[in-house]
């Protein structure tokens, strides 16, 4: 041991404190006394004395390798007196570790390039390396010091003595979230604030469960921030969060101060005795700065839930259920279900609410099937149906939050400008799948200007930010499926529907491959395939209406080289033509002729041949 009685000596970037701050107590705790500038310098002492003194004593330096790390200039400082101190490095007294790539950087000290990092990038490669770092330095891993299995969620703790948690947790009833708790708790290691939204099809969408996967990381982790965990209804407003962290960790705010001074009194408080605590702003607000509501001092994690895209800060990104947690999810209640439970999922798009309804109103009605249900659903729609689930089942999510998920989605809608609703309420009745911009510029019958002057675009982004959309590689909009059967819901109620204009549209456009299209307008056309199928699949087009689709989607499988589909649409075609028309009926013979055309591409001749006759 050295005559300070420190081994190690942690140099690191600043911005790199949390990460540093963790190995710092793990290793402590494991018997390998550290110097770390936070812990490990006295109030009042002279700073730069204790650097050069503890660099020259301790047996190793470590570096903690990362962009930040290389251009800090007070970092080289202490290489540098670690290279004079040991010029050779036979001593191996500098011990890398590579927390973020940055060895191909021009800054990357080159005494190093030819040194061995360990990689502790992630925090599943921490924990895989830790014991060998610590070995390294004579410490010996205490058995605690294994985080649990990280394929299953942690176990819920006690909170810690002060806390202001308004909200339990469901304990093994929360199901179906363990890759994104374990991502947030990893997020949180390395950025201290992380933004929790939602991904995917509904990125940060009402119903997704962020405030539940808040309230979960919350119980399960939470002992461990002896300095408190502070839940804050952040859509109430900055004061309501002074108010509430001030009451439940007993600090007296001077109330006759400004708002940004009673702040920082709060903070000096929370920060003041150096223990971590955790911050949870619940249901972040449109259009507030996030920047007020984050603590400046002390050792703090923050975790914001936000339906919004537009905040720069580390995001944990929740996805819809899969059909396997979707039907765990189904399966935590008294009932189980078979196979068919997955169909449910699917059809309510893996989003936990819906499905949480579902569940519970299954539950209640233990005389129902999961067909049966699928059945009802089919039969009054999706909003219609999960309206009368919320009714039937009247108690509430732990988190309080709305249980109607259209009451959900329309908080979302009443965000959007005007433009961004529009071209909402066209993508409603189109099918779940990317809508073409070309398709939803000619349903709108808007012109397409530069920049900030193109009101499509800006209403595409808009819905994007507010994560009611999320774009394709293509840059065209889709949203999941439970959106667009609200915005249905909305078109009903509103009188609003643009359904005519967009089957005009297709139609329209699908009459381009009698044209001799070009592989360009192929391309374009058969990005409208799934939305014509989707209009023939609904009641809402006549016989002759679907008769024409037909015929145009038939040839357009035949331009494509698709002949068999082209004979089903082909053959679809002429049977609703034949309903419609007396025999002899020139729109029967042109039916015929198409049919027999591609009859013959498959090799049918026979057939061909009396259609042919017919016609």
């Amino acid at each position: 041991m050295t005559s300070s009685g420190y081994r190690v000596f942690l140099s690191h970037s600043s911005k790199d404190k949390d990460f540093v701050r963790e190995l710092y107590r793990r290793l402590t705790r494991d018997g390998v006394p550290c110097f770390f500038d936070a812990e490990s310098i006295g109030w009042g002492d002279n700073w730069v004395r204790a650097l050069e003194r503890a660099i020259d004593e301790c047996d190793y330096i470590v570096f903690v390798l990362s962009p930040d790390f290389c251009n800090s200039e007070w970092v080289e400082v202490e290489r540098t007196s670690s290279m004079a101190n040991d010029p050779s490095g036979l001593k191996r007294k500098v011990r890398p570790l590579m927390l973020r790539p940055c060895r191909e950087l021009p800054a990357f000290p080159r005494f190093l390039r030819q040194t061995q990092a360990i990689d502790v990038s992630t925090t599943a490669l921490f924990e895989e390396n830790y014991p060998r770092i610590c070995g390294g330095f004579g410490g010996v891993v205490r058995d605690d010091a294994i985080l649990p299995d990280r394929t299953k969620l942690p176990p819920v703790h006690p909170l810690p003595p002060r806390h202001r948690m308004p909200y339990q947790s469901l304990e093994d009833k929360f199901v179906g979230r363990v890759d994104a708790i374990w991502s947030l708790y990893d997020s949180l290691f390395r950025n201290r604030t992380s933004v929790l939204q939602g991904k995917g099809v509904v990125a940060g969408t009402g119903g997704l469960g962020k405030t539940q996967l808040a309230i979960e990381y919350a119980h399960r982790f939470g002992s461990v921030y002896t300095g408190g965990v502070y839940w804050v209804d952040a859509d109430r407003g900055f004061s309501a969060m002074l108010t509430q962290i001030g009451g439940a960790a007993g600090i007296d705010l001077d109330t006759k101060a400004e708002e940004p001074e009673q702040a920082l009194q709060l903070w000096r408080g929370l920060g003041g005795g150096g223990l971590p605590y955790l911050l949870v702003l619940d249901n972040f607000p449109e259009a507030e700065a996030l920047q007020p509501y984050l603590p400046a001092t002390g050792r703090v994690h923050t975790i914001v839930t936000t339906r919004r895209q537009d905040l720069h800060h580390a995001t944990v990104r929740l996805p819809t259920l899969s059909i396997r947690e979707g039907v765990q999810l189904l399966n935590s209640g008294a009932r189980q279900f078979g196979e068919d439970a997955g169909a449910l999922v699917e059809r309510l798009g893996g989003l936990p609410l819906a499905l949480e309804l579902a569940a519970s109103y299954l539950n209640y009605r233990k005389d129902l099937s999961i067909s049966a249900l699928l059945g009802e659903i089919r039969s009054v729609g999706e909003m219609e149906a999960l309206a009368a689930f919320a009714t039937e089942y009247r108690d509430r999510l732990p988190s309080g939050h709305e249980r109607d998920v259209a009451g959900t989605l329309q908080m979302s809608w009443n965000l959007a400008p005007d433009a961004a609703r529009q071209v909402l309420r066209v993508m409603g009745e189109l099918a779940p799948a990317p809508a073409p911009r070309t398709l939803l510029r000619r349903v709108l019958k808007g012109p397409e200007r530069p920049g900030l002057r193109d009101g499509l675009g800006n209403g595409i982004s808009e819905l994007e930010r507010l994560s009611l959309v999320e774009l394709d590689p293509a840059g065209d909009p889709r949203a999941h499926r439970l959106i667009l059967a609200f915005v249905r819901h909305r078109n009903a109620v509103d009188d609003a529907s643009p359904f005519d204009t967009c089957r005009e549209t297709i139609q329209e456009q699908m009459q381009r491959t009698f044209d001799n299209p070009d592989a360009g307008t192929s391309r374009e056309l058969e990005s409208l395939v799934v939305h014509a199928e989707f209009l023939l699949a609904t009641d809402r087009l006549s016989a002759n209406e679907s008769s024409d689709l037909l015929n145009r989607l038939g040839q357009h499988h035949s331009t494509m080289g698709r002949f068999a589909a082209a004979r089903d649409a082909f053959s679809k075609a002429l049977t609703l033509t034949e309903k419609s028309f007396a025999p002899g009926h020139p729109s029967i013979a042109s039916r015929q002729s198409n049919l027999a055309l591609v009859l013959q591409d498959l090799g049918q001749l026979e057939e061909a041949r009396d259609l042919l006759r017919q016609a």
